[in-house]
Parts: structure tokens; C-alpha cells; sequence
């Protein structure tokens, strides 16, 4: 950032300093610019430029790749690798640099996690809680069992792998192993919108058990983050930060749920949900997001478990939907697929052992989900064919995973590397 004087005032006599954004926003124009060649030097021109050049790209690859009967997520990932410095950085070195300076990357960074907070927001208020109450033993059998054979390969090789790494590389081969040993629900759910197979059997069968696995790996999570604290750190602070976190989420839960309803109430019926209403819902999202991440919570939580206690069905849940779901599952959150492909560059692979370790790691897991998938879908008769198609349904990876692996690289704790095994994995 420049350091300049003020202007010669009279308040300029007291010699103070003052600080000017080296990145000017807006542009004056094709006409008038004296002081900028191109108006690419402006964040907003150049913002809106690399938006449309990742649609285009991005919508082109879907064009072709549906063909092969690919999910939405693969065409999304390419786009990114073709911009970043894998395939153009590598083959015209000035396009990357001019159309995705480092200086500006603070703006995409910022939109793609706006985009993924909503997407987060929005598995929440599609999901219904008390469809877990409702879903039979079936769904309740490969709910567990999808969850508790990947637990148990996790804790069984993190240990024996964190020995054949250095000390620095050992969290990211923990990570890893947790990270790639579940599939999360809107993952499942996106994968289900794209095959256009929600409204089917084995897409409500998907989305139930994957609605039990989320709910008890969200406890264990948060469970294990908070012992951790405490383990590592000391007893009461542990308890301290697990009984903050509880007394939050309660509060919050309980005031969010009676202001649903109270706007529930103030909607006639037949009509919609107000605009304002709409725009006050989506400020109280953004709030939550900053809550988590000053508990100390992964950002996404908070949306998450907000759109959790949106009422489900008209007016307020399907208003949210049909408002939002284009924008945000259309637009926003795949921004944050592309952008981890964007910063990834697969020929900066140095280290052959450890990635033969993580390959290790990712084919592991993989075989481990299906197969705890399968044996479950298989304990409760199946037919075979339905019972793979199933356990491929909830064995993916998505957008959920990468931006894990975004905040871990973010927190400084992670290396190059272990984003892009996560894009190649998802």
C-alpha cells in the first residue's frame, strides 16, 4: 500500500500521512484513461471480465462433457485448471498474469466464499431434520454404517502414515485422510440435481441416509475439534470453548427459529415472502458465517445450521429456494470449484513419495466409502445394481471437500499439493 502525503491543506501542515488503495475499484471509462493503459488496471472491469470468461469456459466444457455423462462439478474444476497456471500460465504466461493479477485475487477469493456461504445456507434449508425421525431402518442402517467404516480407516491409518512423513507434512496427511473418508449431504444432493434422479427411489434413499451420515458426523466433529482443544491445550478450556459453542448455537437456533416464524406469520397466505424480508434473511446469513469463524468454527457452519431451522415448504423455505437456488447453485458456489482449480498447478509436484502417499490415501478412502456403502445397501437386500449405483452416489467428492482443503491451505498449515489431490480426487 502507498504511503503518500495529503493534499497541500492546511491541515497537510501537521506533516500527518495518509494511505491510498493501490488498486483503484471503478473505471472512468474507455474515454478518459489517462492514467491506466488497459481497464484491466480497475478491480470492477477486471472482476466482471474474469466472471464471464469462467462462465463461458466453464458452460463450454458442460456442453461437452455431458455428453460422457460427467457431473457439472468436473467442468467446473477443468475451467479452473485451463485459466491457472496448469495449462495457460504454462502456454501464455501474460494472459494469467494480466486477467488474474495476484493483486486482485482478494476480490474472486471473497465472491467465491459469499457463493459457498449461500450454497451451505441453502443444503440447509432443503434438508428436513425431521426426515431422520421419519426414514425407515434401511436408511438409518446405511447412514451408519457409511459413517463408521470410513471413521474407523481414519483413525486406523492416520497414525501409521503421520510416521512416514515429516512433522511438518503430518497435518496434511491427517486432513487428508478425514477430509476424503466422508461425503458430505450437498454433495450428495448436487450429485443427485445433476443426474436428475432426486425425485427417484434410490434419490430419496440417497438423501435420507445421507442426511443420518451429515447429522452424526457433524456431532463427532465438533465433539472431537472441542476434546482436541482441551487435550492440547488445557481441560477448562476445552469445556470452556464446547460450552460457548453450545450456548451459541442454542441461542441463536431458538432466536433464528422464532424469527422464521414470526415472518412466516406476517405473510398472507398466497403471497409471497416479503423482499425485505428476503434481504434481512440473507444479511443474518452472513452474520453467521462471522460468528463461526470467531468461535473458531469453519465458516460454513453457521449457515448451515441456520438453514437448518428454516421452516420447510412454502412460504419461507420454497420462496428461499426458488430466490436463490439459481444464483447460488448456478453461479456462486461453482466460483469456488474453479478458483481451487485456478491456484493449482499439478507440474509444482516435487515431492514423488509423499504424493505416492496421498494417491495411497485417496484410492484408500475411496474403495473403504464404497465398500461400507455397499456391504450396508447390500445388508438390506438390495438388488446389486442398485446397491453400486447407491454406493457411487455416496461415495463422491465436491465442493464441500475443496473448500475444506481451501481453508486448511489458507490457515497455513497445508501445502500445495494437497489441493490439488483434492481436485483431482473430487
Amino acid at each position: 500500500m502507498d504511503v503518500v502525503k495529503p493534499p497541500p491543506f492546511t491541515l497537510a501542515l501537521r506533516n500527518q500521512s495518509c494511505s491510498r488503495d493501490p488498486i483503484p475499484i471503478h473505471s472512468p471509462g474507455v474515454w478518459d484513461m489517462e492514467e491506466m493503459k488497459s481497464f484491466l488496471g480497475f478491480a470492477l472491469p477486471r472482476l466482471q471480465l474474469q466472471l464471464a470468461v469462467i462462465f463461458l469456459l466453464t458452460q463450454s466444457l458442460y456442453l461437452l462433457l455431458k455428453r460422457f455423462h460427467l457431473p457439472r462439478v468436473a467442468s467446473e474444476i477443468m475451467a479452473g485448471f485451463i485459466l491457472g497456471p496448469t495449462i495457460l500460465g504454462k502456454i501464455i504466461p501474460s494472459f494469467s498474469k494480466t486477467l488474474f493479477p495476484p493483486e486482485g485475487d482478494i476480490f474472486l477469493n471473497s465472491l467465491s466464499k459469499i457463493g459457498y456461504i449461500f450454497f451451505m445456507f441453502m443444503a440447509g434449508v432443503k434438508m428436513d431434520p425431521s426426515m431422520v425421525m421419519k426414514s425407515g431402518k434401511k436408511a438409518w442402517t446405511i447412514g451408519v454404517v457409511s459413517l463408521a467404516f470410513p471413521v474407523v480407516f481414519s483413525m486406523g491409518v492416520s497414525f501409521p502414515l503421520s510416521d512416514m512423513v515429516t512433522w511438518a507434512k503430518t497435518p496434511g496427511i491427517r486432513f487428508v485422510v478425514a477430509t476424503q473418508t466422508l461425503t458430505p449431504f450437498p454433495v450428495v444432493s448436487r450429485l443427485l440435481i445433476d443426474l436428475q434422479i432426486m425425485n427417484s427411489e434410490l434419490g430419496h434413499l440417497a438423501l435420507a441416509s445421507a442426511l443420518i451420515r451429515e447429522l452424526l458426523s457433524l456431532i463427532i466433529s465438533t465433539t472431537t475439534s472441542y476434546t482436541r482443544v482441551g487435550s492440547q491445550g488445557s481441560a477448562p478450556l476445552g469445556i470452556q470453548a464446547l460450552s460457548l459453542f453450545l450456548i451459541t448455537a442454542s441461542i441463536s437456533g431458538f432466536v433464528a427459529r422464532a424469527g422464521f416464524l414470526w415472518i412466516v406469520r406476517q405473510t398472507p397466505e398466497g403471497k409471497p415472502v416479503k423482499e425485505a424480508h428476503i434481504i434481512f434473511i440473507s444479511s443474518v446469513v452472513l452474520v453467521s458465517a462471522i460468528m463461526c469463524d470467531n468461535l473458531g468454527i469453519l465458516y460454513h457452519y453457521g449457515p448451515f445450521l441456520l438453514g437448518l431451522f428454516v421452516p420447510d415448504g412454502p412460504p419461507l423455505g420454497s420462496t428461499l429456494v426458488e430466490r436463490l437456488e439459481t444464483l447460488v447453485s448456478g453461479w456462486f458456489a461453482p466460483l469456488l470449484l474453479t478458483y481451487c482449480g485456478l491456484h493449482s498447478d499439478i507440474f509444482a509436484v516435487s515431492d514423488l513419495r509423499y504424493q505416492f502417499i496421498l494417491w495411497t490415501v485417496l484410492f484408500g478412502a475411496t474403495v473403504v466409502k464404497f465398500a461400507a456403502n455397499f456391504v450396508s445397501a447390500f445388508i438390506c437386500k438390495m438388488p446389486v445394481k442398485d446397491a453400486i449405483a447407491l454406493s457411487l452416489l455416496l461415495s463422491g467428492q465436491g465442493i464441500v471437500e475443496l473448500a475444506a482443503f481451501l481453508a486448511f491451505r489458507e490457515n497455513e498449515v497445508n501445502n500445495h499439493f494437497l489441493r490439488i489431490t483434492s481436485s483431482m480426487g473430487a
